[in-house]
């Protein structure tokens, strides 16, 4: 049996057009990827090796392995630097590994969202979410694999690129939907 490109296997309607589809399926992985209201809210607690403070630019790095959590959201990496803005609060973060992993539980009722890319860059300020190098997402089953993934969690928007890794491509898989039985 010769299979059918992926293209022709997809039934839609005349009125989505490809590119509506292909929108659809970057989003997957990401499909309510806020935050729980209540995780930023919660304290900040960083473990790691070893710590250094510059604290006239706000900049502390930690080395380790280093474990960052703040309420549902967890980074793993080798060396997280964060920034803190002139009130003393969490602007933007850096995680760099082999590799640094992300995860964070979109709503109380949907499936933790892991990340993981060789750079992590979260910008706090801007609700900014950026998997540079070897990028990959993953939210029950729906995997997202590329070069780079950005995130712009307020608006919901996700762009990704080959360019990167391995294969120069960017890899979607959307697992297969299953009717519910009443």
């Amino acid at each position: 049996m010769n299979p059918k490109p992926l293209i022709q296997c997809l039934r839609f309607p005349q009125h989505l057009h490809l590119s509506m589809l292909v929108g659809l399926v970057l989003c997957l992985p990401f499909a309510a990827a806020h935050a729980l209201p209540t995780d930023k809210s919660q304290e900040i607690q960083i473990t790691s090796k070893s710590a250094s403070v510059d604290s006239k630019q706000g900049v502390t790095i930690f080395n380790g392995p280093v474990k960052f959590t703040q309420g549902t959201l967890e980074i793993m990496a080798d060396k997280i630097t964060i920034r803190l803005d002139k009130n003393q609060k969490l602007q933007s973060l850096v995680a760099e590994g082999a590799p640094a992993r992300y995860q964070q539980q979109p709503d109380v009722d949907k499936a933790l969202i892991h990340a993981e890319a060789t750079n992590i860059n979260y910008d706090v300020s801007k609700d900014h979410l950026t998997l540079d190098k070897n990028a990959f997402v993953e939210q029950n089953g729906a995997t997202t694999r590329g070069g780079r993934i950005d995130y712009d969690i307020t608006r919901g928007t996700v762009s990704a690129s080959g360019a990167g890794n391995a294969t120069d491509r960017v890899e979607f898989v959307i697992p297969p939907q299953t009717d519910k039985k009443e």
